[in-house]
């Protein structure tokens, strides 16, 4: 009886049927699902998806789009400086002055750093005192061979490191080992150990305790491969129907109208034209068949892709997007109508904040740095009392133009009018700028105007005094 009751309760996921797969008790950690070579695999085929497949390629720069734009503003409310550090950051923006390598501006390598974070799931930045970076990639942070470090850690110190890493007893990461390519870049050599001080990991997190960042790419990793080699046996299908032309139905000896083969000898001994072994040449040009009653000529065609798969495989795309919450009405425009791409786009703005939140930590950790150094240098002389945490700044996305700007500007300035919103929400949202830049802009070309083209003076005509 016991028995019975308390197989009534409980949680049915914990249980085993035959109806579906029989759940796993696996709770390793995060970094634990993987070995290194199958991190390695993972890796590589995120990489290959979005170096040969459009649809990965493409739903990675969109979301490069909303997430990876960032603008800059100083707001110490001190206007000399912030319109120095502001001219400082524009300087260090620049790809000669911020990589290492001085191959790309800071708006390009926050960039591929993103699209690095997505497809590996890590990304790492090293900072040098001499306020270069420099961009490497996740799988060089690793666990080399012992015989590769032979002279530089022990095995007793190689221990200490796991997928590349040593954190301590909280999980701090306390220094990080750091691999160079070989000649044909098909190995990994041990280069040196990193101290954390000098790194910054831009990963994507799922768990508390992870170490390795891990691509949100994985779960759609199948359904993306999948969709890719469904697209091309439906093309060569699509290809090996075309071969197929034409199919003649007639009697023996019969001829199917003005078709032409070759001859033969009849039972007189004459030869006769073959009207029963014929070819058709679909040159340029109409093609006329002259058929008598019995005969029949059917092209043959095969409807491929058919509408079956076509819906099959929209629905596939559409769960890979959600891989980077993506809509599929970006994909296709003609999907849904201007209330359904606008319900859209602000479900995707939801899920990119937290996304665009993670770029400006690593931007605001950048930047901090940098001001330090600027400071130590004595290039940004602070006011008595002030030092770099009280310097306020603020690196916030890539505005977003109206889709319907007639519509979306009445309903802003309603808001504003209510004070539900500000100009300065708006004009970044819209915009991606600050508001008194357009508003500085506007007095200027205003100024220009009464400046260049001034009104003209119109004379009043003299009063009649009646004489």
């Amino acid at each position: 009886m016991f028995e019975r009751i308390k197989k009534a309760f409980g949680y049915d996921a914990t249980k085993t049927t035959t109806r579906r797969r029989a759940p796993v008790s696996d709770v390793k950690s995060e970094d634990d699902q993987m070995t290194p070579a199958e991190r390695r695999a993972l890796v590589s085929t995120t990489r290959n998806l979005k170096r040969n497949f459009t649809l990965s390629a493409w739903m990675i720069r969109k979301h490069l789009d909303f997430v990876a734009s960032h603008s800059f503003q100083s707001n110490t409310k001190i206007k000399a400086l912030d319109e120095q550090i502001e001219k400082l950051v524009q300087w260090w923006s620049l790809k000669q002055n911020f990589d290492m390598a001085q191959k790309h501006n800071l708006h390009r390598f926050i960039r591929l750093g993103e699209a690095a974070r997505v497809t590996d799931g890590d990304f790492f930045i090293w900072k040098s005192r001499h306020g270069y970076v420099a961009g490497i990639e996740g799988d060089r942070i690793n666990n080399p061979s012992y015989g590769r470090i032979a002279g530089k850690l022990t095995a007793a110190q190689l221990k200490d490191y796991k997928r590349g890493v040593k954190v301590n007893a909280a999980g701090r990461h306390v220094s990080y080992l750091l691999n160079k390519r070989s000649a044909d870049g098909g190995m990994l050599i041990f280069d040196k150990v990193m101290p954390a001080r000098d790194i910054i990991q831009f990963a994507y997190w799922d768990r508390i305790d992870q170490v390795r960042g891990i691509s949100p790419l994985a779960a759609g990793i199948n359904s993306m491969q999948d969709t890719s080699e469904g697209i091309g046996y439906a093309l060569a299908r699509a290809k090996v129907s075309q071969l197929f032309a034409l199919a003649m139905k007639r009697a023996p000896k019969d001829a199917a109208g003005e078709l032409y083969g070759g001859s033969y000898v009849d039972e007189d001994d004459e030869t006769v034209e073959d009207k029963s072994t014929f070819t058709v040449d679909f040159g340029k040009g109409p093609i006329v068949l002259d058929l008598s009653p019995d005969d029949t000529a059917d092209f043959l065609e095969s409807k491929q892709p058919s509408q079956e798969l076509q819906t099959f495989l929209q629905a596939v795309m559409s769960l890979s997007l959600k891989a980077l919450d993506i809509p599929y009405s970006f994909y296709d425009e003609s999907f849904t109508n201007y209330s359904g791409a606008r319900q859209a786009l602000l479900l995707y703005f939801q899920s990119a904040k937290d996304k665009q939140r993670c770029v400006q930590e690593l931007l605001n950790e950048l930047t901090h740095w940098r001001l330090t150094l600027w400071v130590l240098d004595g290039i940004i002389k602070l006011p008595s009392g002030m030092t770099v945490s009280d310097i306020e700044w603020e690196w916030y996305p890539t505005g977003m133009p109206w889709i319907d700007m007639a519509k979306e500007l009445i309903g802003d300035t309603k808001a504003v009018e209510l004070k539900v919103n500000s100009r300065q929400r708006i004009t970044r949202r819209a915009h991606g700028t600050d508001w008194r830049k357009i508003e500085a802009e506007l007095k200027e070309e205003q100024d220009v105007i009464d400046k260049d083209f001034p009104e003209p003076v119109v004379e009043k005509p003299e009063a009649n005094n009646g004489s």
